[in-house]
């Protein structure tokens, strides 16, 4: 298969840059305007495409989690599960951390996205919206991805793509052992949105 070439070149700086910003935004994440009108309806549409895959998950992970939001609402749907969100920015940690004290479904740790501490077929359904162009190198995280889900797990990722970027996204899943069962823009978001849902065999 055709590589992607997806390794930000100065990936350290990037990152440190990437962190202070979202640990800056923290305390006021959850009462942004872009809840209601774009992460929101997101996390929705993620959601609805696991499902629509035959989902059922008992584990879940969310990476580039925030604080944890996409996570909350998972556990609406499947109460029943456990639930793992990772961030690079520890004051979004702290803050996932505080709202969901005392529950023990939910664990959240600060982690990069191309080495996960999940144990290699622990995971049932993987989400990651709006974070995979903060990672430093997407390829290798959509194969650590890869590589912690169970057979017949998904993987969901939205992020901002442009369209002419579809089909490299979609290398990026098959590069990593996922059939893309699933992709499309979804109809309430910006046109650049894309969302893309990928099996593990």
């Amino acid at each position: 298969m055709d590589q992607v070439d997806v390794a930000r070149p100065d990936s350290r700086d990037f990152g440190r840059k990437s962190r202070a910003f979202f640990d800056r935004w923290a305390p006021r994440y959850d009462r942004s305007t872009q809840q209601r009108f774009f992460f929101g309806p997101a996390h929705a549409a993620a959601l609805t495409a696991a499902s629509a895959g035959g989902v059922a998950p008992r584990d879940v992970l969310d990476v580039g989690c925030g604080t944890g939001r996409l996570l909350e609402r998972a556990c609406q749907q499947w109460p029943e599960a456990r639930f793992v969100g990772i961030d690079a920015a520890p004051q979004m940690i702290a803050e996932a951390k505080r709202k969901n004290d005392g529950d023990a479904r939910f664990h959240f740790e600060v982690a990069d996205a191309v080495l996960l501490s999940s144990r290699a077929s622990s995971v049932d359904a993987v989400f990651s919206s709006f974070s995979h162009h903060h990672w430093s190198d997407q390829q290798e995280g959509v194969r650590e991805i890869s590589r912690v889900l169970r057979p017949g797990g998904v993987f969901v990722l939205v992020n901002i793509e442009l369209c002419r970027e579809a089909d490299s996204r979609q290398r990026l899943f098959e590069n990593a052992g996922l059939k893309v069962i699933e992709q499309r823009r979804p109809l309430r978001l910006a046109g650049a949105v894309l969302l893309t849902v990928g099996r593990k065999s």
